[in-house]
């Protein structure tokens, strides 16, 4: 068995995760329609419909993709995402609504819970928007995947639970690097590469299919010798389900605050950073090589690349509640 040592650098920032200020955000709708991700010139649809049930994360993660969502409402993409939350208030009750003008209709792959920001950073342990959501997911039978690197989707195990029997649900782990040090600087106000192991192999437990999500792959940071091979050895032995993985991406709205955190932790990297990033995607060429580096590691250690498919048939309704006639 793969294991990591716990040490006090593991710790995560607690600082880091206080946010400046707590908005309420009454939306006009929870589920949003996902276009096809298009990667390295090819296009792929992985969902339907996503639900964010934040804007703006505390977890600080530097290379963070969505970032660029508080600059469209004119605020800055670095503080001010870590320290300026929109909690989307009302939500359950919009869900509920939402879902039934969908019942009759088929799904075609689970909503994808967190496919911007984390549904349980620290705030959600206050305003529990997500397990609002979940319950009202439940009732509906609706599919779900969720998307997290805090250890506080535990707490949604029954709801989670529940949606495996009954229709399904899944997991993604997102762990970058087993080195705790690493982690911390990266992701400051997350919990340690172990924890997060740990849940997945307690979720798995509880019959709810979870597995590591790899993403991003950061050149000369997280893919060193061997890196990638003891994550996937991990993963495995803390009885990950699947292997996911995807190399950084750097839109220009985030490369600047991503090549500040350069500046102040790894300088030496930050022309080679330019260089290989002036555009959003890495060289061909390193993404090629990469993902090929993970699809060995995932023979080695007997995990596919994602989760078991939806089981539902294509011509079955979404199931409504009693309340829904």
């Amino acid at each position: 068995m793969v294991e990591i040592a716990d040490t006090r650098a593991a710790a995560p920032d607690r600082t880091a995760a206080r946010p400046l200020a707590v908005h309420q955000w009454h939306v006009k709708s929870v589920l949003t329609p996902m276009g096809p991700i298009r990667r390295q010139g090819a296009s792929h649809q992985i969902a339907e419909w996503s639900i964010n049930p934040y804007r703006g994360c505390q977890h600080g993660c530097a290379y963070c993709y969505a970032r660029r969502t508080h600059i469209q409402f004119d605020l800055d993409g670095a503080q001010s995402f870590e320290q300026e939350i929109f909690v989307k208030t009302g939500t359950a009750e919009l869900l509920r609504a939402e879902l039934r003008r969908l019942r009759h209709k088929p799904w075609h792959s689970p909503i994808v819970i967190g496919s911007a920001v984390d549904p349980y950073q620290p705030v959600e342990g206050t305003y529990q928007v997500t397990r609002g959501l979940l319950r009202e997911l439940c009732a509906a039978r609706a599919p779900v995947s969720i998307i997290t690197k805090n250890t506080m989707v535990l707490r949604d195990a029954d709801l989670l639970a529940e949606l495996a029997r009954n229709s399904y649900s899944a997991v993604f782990m997102s762990i970058t690097t087993l080195d705790a040090d690493l982690a911390r600087h990266l992701e400051p106000a997350t919990p340690p590469p172990l924890q997060r192991l740990r849940a997945v192999r307690q979720l798995v437990a509880r019959g709810i299919p979870a597995g590591v999500m790899v993403a991003p792959i950061i050149p000369w940071l997280t893919d060193g010798r061997g890196a990638l091979e003891a994550l996937g050895m991990a993963a495995r032995s803390h009885d990950a389900r699947w292997l996911a993985a995807g190399t950084l991406r750097l839109h220009p709205d985030v490369r600047p605050v991503f090549f500040d955190w350069l500046r102040r932790e790894r300088p030496e990297l930050l022309a080679t950073y330019e260089h290989w990033y002036a555009r959003t995607e890495p060289p061909r060429i390193y993404h090629d090589r990469v993902h090929a580096r993970m699809a060995a590691i995932r023979d080695a250690a007997g995990l596919p690349g994602g989760p078991p498919p939806m089981h539902l048939e294509p011509e079955r309704p979404v199931q409504g509640t009693l309340f829904d006639a």
